[in-house]
């Protein structure tokens, strides 16, 4: 009996032990399976991070902007802040000669002129009297002529004194000089003599753009009375714009004529323009403790308007290098990274989140130096790529929507 219940016991022992190492099998494979599935699913989401395809429409609605690497010198030079300018002589204010009320604006702020184009048109009946006094004084000239001429031949023949001759030849001299006067205030004011001496007189008078150039401010309308000092329209012609330039007193030895400049707008900081310098003022501003500094533009572009601000850099020394717009870089944990278009359909557009080493930067640039080549003509996120990375992480973490 004893026996007996000792074999059982040990036969129970063999069929927990042989159940438990099963068990221990199966959750070991159980494990293995989950942990494969796991590395499986976590290189799946690496994959998914690194990439986002989105609808055409929504890069418009995140104003997120497409480009290539530039060629940007960021050498060495020092910041200078300054202007878009024209010259006096290629700038006008225009006014009336004579006072006079407004009858008709032949152009708007914004339009081009050319010298010589009527822009406006002013009306006062001393035009009239003016006019009127013109003719009597041609007609009076032809008189006095006639008259200096018949007491010239009397004097030869000894029928006049002297005296009597010199009276008419006064009288004759000063009728001319008023005709000349009042012919020339005729044509200073815009009124065509020879029209008149047609008896062909007009009650307006034309107000003359005298260079060619763009309308900048208009201060007229119809009906209201302007004097001869106030500035109707002021025009400005900007093919002879350039950089008006603030250099400071310890920068000034540094300034050159022949000098390369880059330069951007305010409004757009992203975009790098050129331009040389071709004149260093010599007189100090007291206030600014600044010299004026001239530059040419080397490509007009039809944005630049005279009175634009700009942030300039004169070039010390030159070193051009592959750059992307500030806003182009994104940084996470020490590392950058920017977005480089993968592929792209009618409707959709992917992108790739690389990898990159930034270098030097000024300008709202800065180097670009890729870990893997890619090709000069590659499309890149050149701005809203941190709107783009947020999109990306909401998708990575999930969407709570």
């Amino acid at each position: 009996m004893k026996n007996t219940l000792k074999i059982s016991a040990i036969l129970l022992l063999l069929i927990v032990f042989g159940s438990c190492q099963d068990k221990t099998t199966r959750n070991n494979e159980h494990n293995e399976n989950n942990e494969g599935n796991n590395e499986e699913e976590s290189g799946e989401h690496e994959e998914e991070a690194s990439t986002l395809t989105l609808q055409l429409e929504q890069l418009e609605v995140m104003k997120i902007e497409l480009g290539v690497v530039k060629q940007v010198d960021l050498g060495t030079s020092f910041k200078v802040n300054g202007q878009l300018e024209v010259p006096p002589q290629n700038m006008a204010s225009v006014s009336a000669i004579v006072g006079g009320r407004v009858q008709s604006v032949g152009v708007i702020e914004g339009d081009y002129v050319k010298k010589g184009q009527v822009i406006a048109q002013l009306n006062n009946p001393k035009f009239i009297t003016m006019q009127r006094e013109y003719l009597i004084d041609k007609s009076n000239i032809s008189y006095l002529e006639k008259d200096y001429k018949r007491k010239e031949a009397l004097l030869k023949e000894g029928i006049v004194s002297s005296k009597s001759f010199q009276e008419v030849e006064a009288a004759y001299n000063e009728g001319k000089s008023a005709l000349n006067a009042s012919k020339s205030t005729l044509q200073l004011i815009g009124i065509n003599v020879s029209e008149l001496e047609n008896n062909q007189i007009i009650s307006s008078i034309p107000v003359i753009a005298p260079i060619n150039g763009y309308v900048q401010s208009i201060a007229i309308n119809i009906g209201k009375f302007v004097s001869p000092e106030q500035e109707m329209f002021e025009i400005v012609d900007n093919d002879h714009l350039h950089l008006g330039l603030k250099v400071f007193e310890k920068d000034i030895d540094k300034a050159k004529v022949g000098q390369k400049i880059t330069f951007s707008l305010t409004t757009t900081p992203d975009k790098i323009y050129e331009a040389e310098i071709f004149n260093v003022g010599k007189v100090l501003d007291m206030n600014t403790r600044s010299v004026k500094v001239h530059a040419d533009i080397i490509e007009k572009r039809h944005e630049f308007l005279a009175g634009m601000f700009v942030d300039a850099r004169i070039v010390t020394s030159n070193k051009i290098v592959n750059a992307l717009s500030d806003e182009a870089f994104i940084s996470e944990k020490g590392l950058d990274y920017v977005f480089v278009q993968k592929e792209k359909t009618d409707e959709n557009i992917e992108f790739e989140k690389i990898q990159v080493n930034r270098g030097i930067s000024d300008l709202g640039f800065s180097e670009v130096l890729f870990i893997e080549e890619i090709s000069p003509t590659t499309i890149i996120v050149i701005k809203g790529a941190y709107y783009l990375n947020s999109e990306m992480q909401k998708g990575e973490f999930g969407d709570d929507d």
